[in-house]
């Protein structure tokens, strides 16, 4: 692959709502897309999803960009590559999410080129037609989070995670569950709980959930080992999973466990791919997240969703229910709770051009 062109958009996106969690609130999703082109006039979009603060992991939006624009892009200009994931091998210890960015819309372009899909093409499998939408709801008002939860269940959602906080977490869920019997929980706690709250964690067990998300802050996954072993409900994995290597220690736990799949923070589809055929493997139940990102990235988690062997719908909820105007077309959508997934080549959908440039609050040309 010989890239022509790369230009760099800072994109700012007003929320409808300030999604909340333990660690952090976004109000306006901050974002790096960018977008390359060959010599033949095709062009590639892939979106950088880290955050203006350290909320999440430790890579944030400023550092991304810095590392796209003095390293990433020039060198990649400055010669040829056979494959997308070469870089990965160009790059020694890259920045995940910027990596990842990079990589998805040299990927668009590739498969664009092959006139294929992006993500069947590379796990070569029919996806599935259609996949059920599952959501998550911020820290909230229990007024508001009953609302709300109430709206998801009469558009057709069947699935729907709780972000939690030590505080009350555990009250606020048990109302939930009792309310919306039919409903399949989940809580998320963005690691806000000590291992010295693991009684406290304890207790949802009886509430027959999904699985309880990063409730724990610790410096190593085998501080769990114990944890695992006496509760029921699957611990799973989200930002403390960042590496394969991570991975490998949620598969030596005693306990049930799964991983929250998100490309951006694996540092790609390479290292997704490699993640995906280990929790196969390993019988770790894998499942589909997203970062609050536009559709151009969440479009790539909707078509894993339509992969085999997820465990549950993923966190993958209408672009409207986030954002005014998403920059894709058309955007995503689960009328009645379930969206037929898109297989036109490369990422699947178009770009809103109009969008993306009123989004733009800067942008740089590399050439």
């Amino acid at each position: 692959m010989k890239i022509k062109q790369i230009t760099m958009y800072h994109v700012q996106l007003p929320m409808k709502f300030n999604f909340k969690t333990a660690k952090g609130e976004v109000k306006y999703r901050d974002t790096i897309i960018l977008k390359v082109e060959d010599d033949m006039g095709l062009v590639g979009f892939g979106e950088v999803v880290s955050f203006t603060t350290p909320f999440y992991t430790s890579e944030i939006f400023e550092n991304s960009w810095e590392k796209l624009e003095k390293d990433y892009i020039p060198n990649l200009l400055a010669r040829s590559i056979s494959h997308p994931f070469d870089i990965h091998q160009r790059f020694a210890h890259a920045l995940p999410m910027a990596i990842a960015g990079l990589e998805n819309a040299l990927l668009d372009l590739y498969f664009k080129e092959k006139n294929e899909n992006l993500i069947a093409g590379l796990f070569q499998e029919t996806l599935q037609e259609k996949i059920p939408r599952g959501a998550v709801l911020g820290d909230m008002p229990l007024e508001q989070l009953l609302k709300e939860t109430e709206q998801l269940v009469q558009a057709g959602v069947g699935r729907i995670k709780i972000k939690i906080s030590p505080k009350d977490g555990f009250e606020r869920t048990k109302l939930l569950v009792e309310k919306f019997p039919q409903i399949r929980f989940a809580v998320d706690a963005n690691r806000s709980f000590s291992v010295a709250d693991w009684a406290e964690i304890k207790k949802f067990d009886t509430l027959n959930l999904v699985c309880i998300e990063e409730a724990f802050s610790v410096s190593q996954l085998t501080e769990l080992t114990e944890i695992s072993s006496v509760l029921t409900t699957p611990l799973c994995f989200d930002e403390s999973v960042q590496t394969l290597s991570e991975l490998t220690e949620i598969a030596k736990l005693p306990g049930k466990t799964m991983l929250n799949i998100k490309i951006g923070r694996l540092g790609g589809l390479y290292q997704t791919m490699k993640a995906i055929d280990f929790c196969r493997q390993q019988k770790i139940g894998f499942w589909i997240g997203s970062m609050v990102e536009s559709g151009i990235s969440k479009i790539l988690h909707i078509q894993l969703a339509a992969l085999s062997g997820n465990v549950m719908a993923g966190d993958l909820s209408d672009s409207q229910h986030y954002f005014y105007e998403d920059l894709i077309k058309p955007e995503i959508a689960f009328p009645n709770g379930w969206m037929t997934v898109p297989t036109r080549v490369g990422i699947g959908v178009d770009i809103n051009e109009n969008a993306l440039s009123h989004a733009t609050i800067r942008k740089e040309i590399f050439q």
